[in-house]
């Protein structure tokens, strides 16, 4: 099967990445500055070939979803399969909040966040074996085309894990920016598939 290429996005800015909470899959919209990053990449996008657009359901992807694709006259696709990962009882709360609410569970999770869930929340086991579910499919429905896939800084770090078959302890090590562009080409096959780049924050350095 031909590579499909994925152009990987994270959404802008919202105001609770700016206040560092955890919003997993709270529906917080984009901030003002969200929406002016999304309308950079959206520039930065506008003379590339895309073949279908995808979001994942969440208001702050739709959004940056929907000025990324109008240049291109697109339909945005929304799938559950790219939301962030359901942080339960920890969204809308900081690092130093959740350690001091569930100093036990957040252990655990630093201890073994691939098989734990937080209160009412999934893993990363959970998050990226759903993932590579629409990795797979997505690949088989758009064998040799440009897709474009509007998503979270979870959802993109597990997309590069499966392709790199990482150990589960660098899950962490990639940094995803608010509307970052990361680009994959991938067919189903971790053997074949190859990362072009990471993090490409270049059209936000105005």
């Amino acid at each position: 099967m031909a590579l499909s290429r994925f152009l990987l996005v994270r959404h802008g800015q919202t105001s609770w990445n700016k206040n560092n909470k955890y919003q997993g899959q709270t529906n917080i919209p984009l901030n003002d500055i969200g929406k002016e990053q999304a309308y950079h990449i959206s520039k930065r996008l506008a003379k590339e070939k895309l073949n279908a657009v995808y979001s994942s359901d969440l208001d702050r992807a739709i959004e940056t979803a929907h000025i990324i694709a109008k240049p291109h006259n697109l339909e945005v696709i929304p799938t559950e399969d790219m939301r962030e990962i359901n942080f339960g009882s920890w969204e809308g709360y900081n690092f130093e909040q959740i350690m001091r609410i569930w100093p036990e569970q957040y252990q655990k999770w630093i201890n073994d966040p691939w098989n734990y869930n937080p209160p009412g929340g999934e893993s990363l086991g959970e998050l990226t074996r759903r993932v590579k579910n629409f990795m797979l499919k997505t690949a088989a429905r758009h064998p040799g085309q440009n897709v474009l896939v509007v998503s979270h800084a979870g959802p993109i770090r597990a997309f590069l894990s499966v392709i790199l078959e990482l150990k589960k302890q660098f899950f962490w090590k990639f940094k995803i920016s608010n509307a970052s562009l990361t680009i994959v080409n991938y067919d189903g096959e971790e053997d074949d598939s190859f990362i072009v780049t990471v993090n490409d924050t270049s059209h936000l350095d105005i």
